[in-house]
């Protein structure tokens, strides 16, 4: 699978070139001698899909703009939004006729959402942060069910929630399981974080990134050894890293001056 965020790009640009096309050939058809009915048609299909590519130019050059200088780019906010809210689907009907596995093409989609933080312009504390895991990231057999509750885990080590639960009590932020959307935008309006790292399978990251955009939101995907939705894992070690890049750091200056 690969491993690049070009592939959603490349896949975007191929949209906005299928989009061109479309929109180059009902603008021909505009200047036939159809009755006034069909060219008030064509003419709205012609304005319409002009507008779409418009957004869709937009969007491409505030994304790529966003990743190349490291900041976000104010002006071309809400096409950037539109794209990302609204072409994931387009893209992956694209993709899956030329070939490519969705999974592939939502994996690239949220390489390039990633790209798209820059932790040097996000300034939150620890308790603004939510790491928001699936329910899965528990074995399917434990009794004590830590998805209401995470006070219920008994922290024996046997899957990963101990080492979560561990993050949280190093840096203190927030930790939240979800057993699906609908739980987890609740979670989110009632902890209002300022930027979330989420665990999950590419499917569902798409889908949240999308929801909650523009949040930023740090999207791991989930480890399956067992197949999806049972047993899961995470690289414990790329929370971490999460972590303390989006962690407010208090400027060296500034320490001296308060110490």
């Amino acid at each position: 699978m690969t491993e690049s965020k070009g592939l959603f790009i490349g896949l975007l640009l191929l949209s906005l070139v299928v989009v061109g096309v479309l929109v180059s050939g009902i603008w021909y058809l505009n200047f036939f001698g159809f009755n006034l009915l069909s060219y008030g048609v064509l003419l709205v299909i012609s304005l319409v899909l002009s507008g779409i590519s418009l957004i869709l130019i937009l969007g491409i050059i505030g994304i790529l703009a966003t990743i190349k200088l490291q900041r976000p780019i104010k002006c071309l906010f809400i096409p950037i939004k539109l794209v990302i809210a609204y072409f994931l689907p387009v893209v992956i009907q694209l993709g899956a006729f030329l070939g490519f596995d969705k999974e592939e093409i939502q994996s690239s989609f949220i390489k390039m959402s990633n790209q798209l933080i820059n932790p040097d312009e996000i300034e939150v504390n620890a308790w603004e942060i939510l790491i928001l895991l699936p329910h899965c990231i528990q074995l399917a057999d434990c009794n004590f069910r830590v998805t209401s509750d995470l006070d219920n885990c008994q922290r024996c080590g046997r899957c990963q929630v101990d080492d979560l639960i561990g993050l949280q009590e190093k840096y203190g932020v927030n930790l939240a399981i979800a057993t699906g959307g609908t739980l987890a935008r609740k979670i989110i309006k009632e902890t209002r974080p300022q930027t979330i790292i989420a665990v999950a399978c590419e499917r569902d990251l798409s889908t949240g990134i999308q929801d909650v955009y523009p949040m930023p939101v740090m999207g791991v995907v989930n480890l399956r050894p067992n197949g999806p939705c049972i047993n899961t894992g995470v690289e414990i070690d790329k929370i971490e890293e999460a972590i303390e890049n989006l962690i407010y750091k208090e400027p060296i200056g500034e320490k001296a001056m308060n110490s």
